[in-house]
């Protein structure tokens, strides 16, 4: 009869096969994770988010901001003259910072209001629709890039005499930094950021969506009277996807995806834009009156 064992010189292969076999495996598994990236398995071969399960929804804070302010795009921006458009439906005064200094500006934004009409000197205006604004200057050394100065910042800030009728969350300034191509920084020319401050203090930074077959209104968004979703061409936009900010989606098609259709970047999260209950013809207003901006930035 024969005899099983295992004798101490088979020892030494019994660890190399186990090691063998636990490299191999960790290999597969690395391999499987990453078919996709290497191109082996589509895109297609995914699973999207369960079916009728969305993917977080973050949620932000609607807010009515009284003033605009954008760059003429038909006009050049230069130190001898920055063409603008500004409306507002309040009484508010308005100043042009030249070369303003990074640190000083920042001081200012998170000043309270009189802190902010203090800080320079104003211009004050009524309330009007949509007119045009033209600032100059000689130019400015500012010297290369890195820079601790801005070029230009306008300051957008709310009469002191309607303080009374503000609540906490109304928009009391908006504050727009402005670059200006030269020389030594060849960064095109244009709005760089916006910043919105409220009556209880709080600060926000504008960031831009991007809204499919329409172009945006600044730095804050307004859905348009016939903006549809980009999948279904049927329902009406009211998604926003994060982090790619692409406003393509309504709240039918959003659930069957995992990836923006736009920008093909995975889907974090998003958040609504839109009701969507709303009617479309409760968005039909004439451009000044329609005021329903967003915040797309979490308070600093």
């Amino acid at each position: 009869m024969g005899s099983y064992g295992v004798t101490l010189a088979d020892l030494p292969n019994i660890f190399i096969m186990i090691a063998a076999l636990v490299s191999l495996f960790i290999v597969l598994v690395i391999f499987l994770r990453n078919m996709e990236v290497i191109g082996i398995v589509g895109e297609g071969a995914r699973e999207p988010w369960p079916r009728g399960v969305q993917p977080p929804r973050l949620l932000m804070q609607r807010v009515h901001i009284p003033f605009t302010f954008k760059l003429l795009e038909d006009k050049p921006v230069g130190y001898d003259g920055v063409h603008c458009s500004v409306s507002s439906t309040v009484r508010y005064w308005h100043a042009a910072w030249w070369g303003a200094p990074a640190r000083d500006l920042h001081a200012t934004l998170w000043g309270s209001l009189p802190d902010i009409l203090a800080s320079r000197q104003f211009v004050r205006s009524g309330p009007h629709e949509e007119r045009q604004l033209s600032l100059s200057n000689p130019p400015l050394t500012l010297g290369g890039p890195p820079r601790s100065c801005y070029p230009l910042v306008v300051i957008l800030a709310r009469d002191l005499r309607d303080n009374d009728h503000l609540r906490p969350d109304d928009t009391v300034a908006l504050v727009s930094v402005i670059h200006i191509q030269d020389e030594q920084c060849s960064l095109p020319s244009g709005v760089i950021a916006q910043y919105l401050k409220q009556a209880n203090g709080n600060l926000s930074c504008l960031k831009r969506l991007y809204v499919s077959g329409e172009g945006c209104d600044g730095y804050a968004a307004r859905v348009s009277d016939d903006a549809v979703c980009c999948v279904c061409t049927s329902r009406p936009l009211s998604r926003a996807l994060l982090p790619c900010r692409h406003a393509c989606l309504c709240e039918d098609c959003l659930p069957k995806l995992d990836k923006c259709p736009i920008c093909r970047s995975m889907i974090s999260s998003y958040f609504c834009i839109r009701n969507d209950e709303e009617p479309l013809s409760e968005l039909k207003q004439p451009p000044f009156l329609n005021r329903r901006l967003f915040n797309l930035f979490h308070y600093h």
